[in-house]
């Protein structure tokens, strides 16, 4: 099935096909980003696991929450996260997936041979499978909320985009992930990435027939080492087209660049504002950059990233590569937010470039799509989160941070809804941790999640008034730990104007 669309899985009378554990990981690349470990993997990966809480009856059907997983999407799985917290806090089914990643997953040839978006094919797949088979387990098919952080938040936001998607899912959560034009390859990436394959695999014929068919017949890590980053990214042309192994045009499900709104059409907003919807970010999401910038570009600029992280680098290479992703070479763009991020002081200099990242990775995107589902007439509802508590269990290992990195990181808020090993933390440090504090917010945060995903709204008694996303105002969420509000700027080259990014007050 490599570089096809998935089929439906047919019916089995016996226990074929039906683990009590994980199955094995799709084919990826090693991370890049410590914390992330590769498990066993298999091209026959597509499994995923039903999480009940206890006994289950047809009578009083639980509503459904399907996790998306993050990672680039090149690495991770199902495997890495245990949602126990939330089926039994929350009293919800959770249904964790896996999907095709990297090469495997997203390759378009632009052909109807091998046209792209395999990976959001699995997801779209095990939705169908769950509308069909969740009630067996207890769940209900009629309220389904997808949820996914990273890549697996990008992933929710693409499929909310979907019109062939009506019915399968009522609800969305976004976590530090949205549409933006790195959820989505442009042409040119794609060409990029191909050209890189082909070569490297030595598999470039005349025919797409031919060259799909040699892409088929090779181990598959032959296709996972033929694609690096360090090799899309040229330090001594920084703005030149680098490659991507993401979602793509592929003129079935994603038929425009849904990075751009002005590519929506009626049917797509119809869809989205249909859904009940939340998005989010951390305070900190750019420090997942800290892990990302390549090492010959840091080489080439004299730069150790963990003493300091100075204003070239971003004058250099992040603001020039994002500006070029996103809407070609424009070096007055590329200026203003070089001035825009300065500040004085060394460690606040270097925060001030990963705060770039963040708000142009993650953020900006997450505001966007926000204020376009609120502005709507239908009867849905929107929620907006900003969270500002850095994790004791860190997705990012803390120890390998420099210690002038502020804020919460990309992913500090998955170890209050998923099960998180604390057996990496020295137990000296262990002692230090108010682990009644964590576990307290856990319960919030989980009661939060699952009462979106029961009603559509996360308020409940007990719990501080979460009010709903409104355009006309300064947004307020619900106050947990930390009180603090950011307003913060980025400038939006998706319609080359700046924009007041609106946050909340925090989880």
């Amino acid at each position: 099935m490599r570089f096809q669309k998935t089929r439906p899985i047919r019916e089995w009378t016996d226990v074929k096909g039906i683990r009590d554990i994980n199955g094995p990981q799709c084919p990826q690349v090693i991370s890049p980003t410590p914390g992330f470990d590769t498990l066993q993997n298999d091209e026959d990966c597509l499994y995923l696991n039903v999480y009940v809480p206890g006994k289950i009856s047809k009578d009083n059907q639980l509503s459904v929450m399907v996790w998306i997983h993050g990672g680039g999407f090149v690495f991770g799985g199902a495997s890495q996260y245990k949602p126990q917290k939330i089926v039994l806090g929350g009293d919800v089914i959770v249904v964790t997936i896996n999907y095709r990643l990297g090469l495997f997953g997203f390759l378009n040839l632009h052909d109807p041979l091998a046209p792209g978006n395999y990976g959001l094919w699995d997801q779209v797949e095990a939705l169908r499978w769950i509308q069909k088979n969740i009630a067996a387990f207890g769940g209900n098919p009629k309220s389904v909320t997808i949820f996914g952080q990273s890549a697996g938040g990008m992933s929710v936001s693409l499929q909310t985009l979907i019109p062939s998607n009506e019915g399968l899912f009522q609800r969305a959560i976004s976590q530090s992930g949205a549409v933006s034009f790195f959820a989505i390859a442009g042409e040119k990436a794609e060409e990029k990435t191909n050209e890189v394959l082909l070569r490297n695999t030595n598999c470039k014929r005349e025919r797409v027939s031919e060259t799909l068919s040699c892409l088929q017949n090779l181990p598959a890590e032959n296709i996972t080492e033929a694609v690096t980053l360090t090799e899309f990214v040229n330090p001594d042309n920084i703005t030149a087209e680098i490659g991507s192994m993401t979602p793509t045009v592929d003129g079935y499900l994603i038929k425009k660049d849904l990075a751009y709104p002005e590519n929506w059409d009626g049917g797509i907003y119809q869809f989205f504002r249909s859904i009940d919807f939340m998005s989010g970010t951390t305070d900190g999401e750019g420090n997942v950059g800290f892990f990302n910038i390549p090492q010959n570009v840091l080489t080439k600029l004299n730069v150790s990233a963990t003493e300091a992280v100075p204003k070239s680098v971003l004058c250099k290479v992040l603001a020039p590569m994002f500006v070029q992703t996103g809407a070609g070479n424009i070096p007055s763009l590329t200026q203003e937010i070089c001035d825009y991020y300065t500040a004085e002081g060394v460690d606040e200099q270097s925060n001030k470039v990963f705060e770039f990242y963040g708000d142009s990775w993650f953020i900006a995107p997450s505001n966007i799509m926000l204020s376009i589902h609120a502005n709507n007439k239908e009867n849905t509802k929107t929620f907006q989160y900003l969270f500002t508590n850095p994790s004791p269990f860190p997705l990012l290992p803390r120890e390998l941070l420099p210690s002038w990195l502020k804020g919460a990181g990309h992913g500090d808020e998955l170890h209050l809804l998923f099960i998180i090993s604390r057996d990496h933390i020295p137990e000296e440090k262990l002692k230090t941790i108010d682990l009644a504090d964590v576990d307290r917010l856990s319960m919030d945060f989980i009661q939060y999640w699952t009462n979106f995903a029961k009603f559509g709204d996360p308020n409940s008694n007990g719990l501080p008034e979460w009010p709903s996303y409104d355009n006309t105002e300064e947004q307020t969420c619900a106050e947990a730990i930390d009180n603090r509000t950011k307003t913060c700027f980025v400038t939006c080259i998706y319609q080359h104007k700046s924009i007041s990014v609106k946050q909340c007050r925090v989880l």
